[in-house]
């Protein structure tokens, strides 16, 4: 079974349990039945409801009641979502029984929740929480609780501590330094990350351990341990998709693309509905030269999400960089994509500019006032997208509206300025308009753009990096 920090989140609060032992029954029966009420629909997570029944309940008198009430409520909050709320009655219910340590590690760990969901400083309550003296079990149940929380607020390094000290007192538990493996991870720092994912494997080996092994020797820059571990985690856990994915990048990152295609291929098959490897099955088609099967996997991968970004953006991105003309039905996905995805960043700005290919293949302009509008939307959409900027000068130029082109293509070369072909149109512009000093200073930075790409090794390199940044994000 994976491990995650997630898998944390079966503990619940620990401490914000809705009944206590020794209660005292609240002074009316009307009370009682109600907050039992309560009681039953927090149990089953119908928190909106639990909320409602306990409204107008009055806060008991006496001591045990009185903790109960404001621990049951606490609970509900919880579940609601109002961390502030509920640590304020965990508070409540702890100054009443200073002496029980439980309830003040409870009331802490409430507190810290809501810290970290407002962004506050935690380490006054962190403080607090380490210094308790509770049993070994009970320490183990806080250390982990505190843990999770802290690394659902990314708050890794704290969260790394209280790992390691839980790790300690239960030191034959796989998930533990799985999880101080990750948060490690997180923070960067690879030969501990990596040292507690050993210990893990070492005491019950999982698809998810040896994933994560390999991203850690990925990053120590060891690409045949990561492939050995991306492939033990595949053999461990062949239904686990990510794990295929993980190992197919790790191989096109290193540009071993036969290998990756294979993968993505037996991947493909295993998953028929998943839209990312067809995505990265799509790219490495096109990396090895293969357009029309890119062109097709990635269409096939639109048809199975119609409303997917990514894919439509490889779609559009290929197709502008192919040297075969666009595919017709292409073309029409990704307009299609831009008109019921007006405010995507990249949707018309794909579209005008694989109409604007069309058309100058063609010679036919009939469709140059649908263009420049899409273009100029694109702008509007996302002005400090290259995409739009570059798209938009080219049509400019084409339509031979010189100074307009001018202004689109400096933003463009700006936005992106290794681009050989955005500093070539530049200068043709400016030597349309007899701007010949500027039209040589362009000449001269597209030979250096090109001179940096002039190598196939460096170019492809370059694009296998700038797809698969597109990819993780």
């Amino acid at each position: 079974m994976p491990w995650s920090f997630l898998s944390l989140a079966c503990l619940g609060y620990l401490f914000l349990a809705a009944t206590c032992s020794a209660q005292t029954p609240p002074t009316t029966a009307h009370a009682a039945a109600s907050l039992e009420q309560a009681r039953e629909l927090a149990r089953a997570h119908r928190y909106s409801e639990a909320a409602a029944a306990m409204r107008g309940v009055a806060l008991p008198r006496d001591p045990g009641p009185r903790i109960a009430f404001f621990r049951l409520r606490a609970s509900i909050e919880s579940g609601l979502g109002h961390s502030t709320a509920a640590a304020t009655d965990m508070e409540a219910a702890a100054k009443l029984a200073p002496q029980n340590a439980e309830l003040q590690v409870a009331a802490a760990l409430a507190r810290l929740e809501s810290q970290v969901e407002a962004k506050v400083d935690p380490s006054a309550t962190l403080k607090l929480l380490r210094g308790v003296s509770l049993p070994a079990a009970l320490q183990l149940d806080v250390r982990l609780r505190s843990a999770e929380i802290l690394s659902r607020a990314n708050l890794f390094d704290q969260a790394a501590d209280d790992f390691a000290e839980a790790s300690q007192l239960a030191p034959y538990r796989a998930d533990i330094l799985f999880n101080l493996a990750l948060a490690r991870y997180r923070l960067g720092v690879w030969d501990a990350a990596r040292e507690s994912a050993e210990r893990s494997k070492a005491l019950e080996d999982s698809g998810s351990t040896e994933s994560l092994l390999g991203d850690i020797e990925e990053k120590q820059g060891d690409a045949l341990a990561a492939v050995r571990s991306y492939q033990a985690a595949v053999k461990l856990e062949p239904g686990v998709e990510q794990h295929r994915l993980a190992l197919a990048t790790e191989l096109l990152k290193h540009q071993t693309f036969d290998a990756a295609i294979v993968v993505l291929e037996q991947a493909a098959d295993l998953f028929p509905q998943s839209v990312r490897i067809r995505i990265l099955l799509g790219i490495s088609y096109f990396l090895v030269d293969r357009s029309s099967d890119s062109i097709r996997t990635l269409l096939d991968a639109v048809r199975l999400d119609t409303n997917d970004a990514l894919a439509l953006r490889y779609l559009g991105e290929i197709t502008l960089q192919d040297s075969a003309s666009p595919d017709p039905v292409a073309v029409t996905q990704i307009c299609t994509f831009a008109d019921t995805h007006p405010r995507d960043k990249s949707g018309n700005a794909l579209c005008g500019g694989v109409l604007l290919r069309v058309a100058e293949e063609s010679g036919n302009d009939s469709r140059k006032v649908e263009i420049l509008r899409r273009l100029r939307n694109a702008v509007q959409v996302a002005p400090d997208e290259a995409l739009a900027r570059c798209q938009l000068g080219k049509t400019l130029e084409w339509l031979q509206q010189w100074p307009q082109a001018r202004t689109q293509l400096e933003k463009c070369v700006l936005l992106s300025p290794d681009s050989p072909e955005g500093h070539y149109r530049l200068a043709r512009v400016y030597r349309r308009l007899g701007l010949t000093d500027l039209s040589t200073e362009q000449t001269n930075l597209q030979q250096r753009a090109a001179k940096k790409q002039s190598e196939e090794s460096t170019h492809r390199t370059n694009t296998v990096s700038r797809f698969l940044v597109l990819l993780d994000h």
